[in-house]
């Protein structure tokens, strides 16, 4: 991310943006063979921040800024997305998968997984997956050095996922994410000029370290066909950085709305978060603690197709990120067009 709660109103935004319908792991399919999906879209983006860059592929974010005082200001790219998982289900009932899932696809912080499923019975569904970074997320190699372009870095992350869907059978689904941040160059607080940031400062702003994530969801099916899906979501988020006043907690509550017919499937997310750092950022002289939201709506339309196997996907999202400190206030709207093709065996 670039900054954790950064990401609260762009990146988990975005990636919601697809996802509701797979928020929960699905039963790995009795019928065994290779399966997947593969997403290719394009969108409009208008983010207004500091220290959003983007990744390999999409640019976002002005590289010079005149203060660490200075306002966020608004840039706006149009993008491509594109995605995947391919998937091999196994006649003893195992799932091997590799790709991006759903709920990471346009985040520009998605990640590459590689793992595997299984049925355990009535005791649920369990997942366990390798993650490591995708498409190159960057950064700024210092946030805040000011009136001098800013050089990007590379940003890694690699961890694991463990998820446990319909638990004892039940309608629950708990998860646990571990990840491991590394920049290729950390030079935060190097170039500020307007306060004096010595080794001690700089080395309270380092970035890299380890996160933890907890997840407890809850699938609700009402209507007389069960075609309402209500999801409510909670994750608990522990970042574990190098400098202290990165390091702190953060929470994130969703309720996920979705309607399902034989021709459309519409999803909508409502999120809101927030986050608390555990020391004060020097160079502000108090802690970047922040609250957030994020609303988006997308519609899956099922193509005329033949083989059936075609979606339209159409989503509007906005999302705020207000900090304590404004330098770090974050805003995003995006819209996207695109189709989706699940292919192999039913």
């Amino acid at each position: 991310m670039l900054h954790r709660r950064v990401r609260l109103a762009l990146l988990t935004a975005l990636g919601v943006t697809l996802s509701a319908p797979a928020l929960a792991v699905e039963p790995v399919p009795d019928t065994p063979g290779w399966r997947g999906f593969v997403v290719v879209a394009a969108g409009s983006t208008d983010v207004r921040s500091n220290v959003v860059v983007g990744n390999s592929i999409i640019e976002v974010g002005n590289p010079v800024i005149s203060s660490i005082n200075q306002r966020p200001t608004s840039d706006d790219t149009f993008h491509p997305l594109a995605t995947g998982e391919i998937n091999y289900t196994t006649a003893g009932g195992w799932q091997l998968f590799f790709g991006n899932s759903l709920e990471d696809l346009v985040t520009l912080d998605a990640v590459t997984q590689f793992g595997v499923r299984s049925n355990v019975g009535d005791a649920g569904t369990i997942e366990v997956a390798a993650l490591a970074s995708g498409i190159q997320t960057k950064a700024w190699e210092d946030p805040y050095a000011e009136g001098v372009r800013r050089e990007e870095t590379d940003r890694d992350a690699n961890g694991v996922r463990l998820q446990w869907a319909r638990v004892m059978g039940s309608a629950f689904q708990l998860g646990f994410t571990y990840r491991d941040l590394s920049f290729d160059t950390e030079r935060s607080g190097q170039g500020v000029f307007s306060v004096a940031c010595d080794a001690a400062c700089q080395s309270a702003l380092r970035r890299d370290g380890t996160q933890y994530a907890f997840d407890v969801s809850y699938l609700y099916r009402l209507g007389a066909g069960r075609n309402h899906l209500l999801r409510p979501f909670v994750r608990y988020t522990v970042d574990d950085r190098d400098g202290g006043a990165l390091a702190g907690d953060s929470y994130r509550l969703q309720l996920s709305y979705v309607y399902l017919t034989r021709a459309y499937t519409l999803a909508t997310n409502v999120i809101l978060g927030g986050t608390s750092r555990d020391e004060r950022n020097p160079l502000y002289g108090r802690r970047i603690d922040s609250d957030g939201f994020a609303l988006d709506t997308t519609l899956f339309y099922r193509l005329p197709t033949a083989s059936g196997r075609w979606q339209a996907v159409g989503s509007v999202l906005w999302g705020e990120d207000d900090s304590d400190v404004d330098f770090h206030d974050t805003r995003v709207f995006m819209v996207s067009l695109g189709a989706l093709y699940r292919f192999g065996a039913r």
